[in-house]
């Protein structure tokens, strides 16, 4: 019984750095430092580092946990009609919430492999299903998907976390008029 208490104990701890990273990471950029984040996350700097060997990890971490929570939307919503325009909206949010990790993907290799695949194969699925029933222009392709997602990012980029929580909704709605039907 004590193990099992210590493994929730340790899972429990993760998690409170994983949500205190994606914090810090918005509030303060990439390169916060990971002492702030331990602060934030009541841990000390040996726990952080008995779960994530490096910053690197640490974002893999997060960009992971937010791809798996895209696939499982992605997997719910995949016969909605609007199922593009929501994945999009939680991407967005994942971008104002993270300060940008989801565009990270496309800058690291190791990030490019598993999490681009999954990423784009979520895309695809709802890309078909919404162009089947005539809520996108048929023109569009995966490809122009993630320019749209990388068009996001650069609308939200240069600001500070409150101002990118104000200009989601123009973002989104920008984003989402250029894929609709003529």
């Amino acid at each position: 019984m004590p193990n099992r208490a210590k493994r929730s104990d340790a899972l429990e701890r993760r998690k409170a750095i994983l949500a205190a990273a994606e914090i810090a990471f918005a509030e303060k950029g990439l390169d916060v430092p990971l002492e702030e984040i331990c602060q934030r996350a009541g841990v000390g700097r040996a726990t952080l580092y008995r779960n994530f060997a490096n910053r690197v990890a640490l974002v893999h971490a997060i960009m992971s946990r937010n791809v798996d929570k895209l696939e499982g939307i992605a997997a719910d919503i995949s016969d909605d009609p609007e199922g593009l325009f929501i994945f999009l909206r939680e991407v967005l949010d994942q971008l104002v919430r993270t300060g940008g990790l989801v565009y990270l993907i496309d800058m690291d290799a190791a990030l490019q492999g598993d999490l681009s695949a999954r990423f784009t194969g979520a895309l695809a699925r709802l890309l078909e299903t919404a162009q089947a029933t005539g809520r996108v222009r048929a023109d569009i392709g995966v490809r122009e998907l993630q320019v749209a997602v990388q068009m996001m990012w650069g609308g939200l980029e240069k600001h500070g976390y409150a101002d990118r929580q104000g200009l989601a909704g123009t973002v989104f709605e920008l984003t989402r008029s250029s894929l609709l039907p003529r």
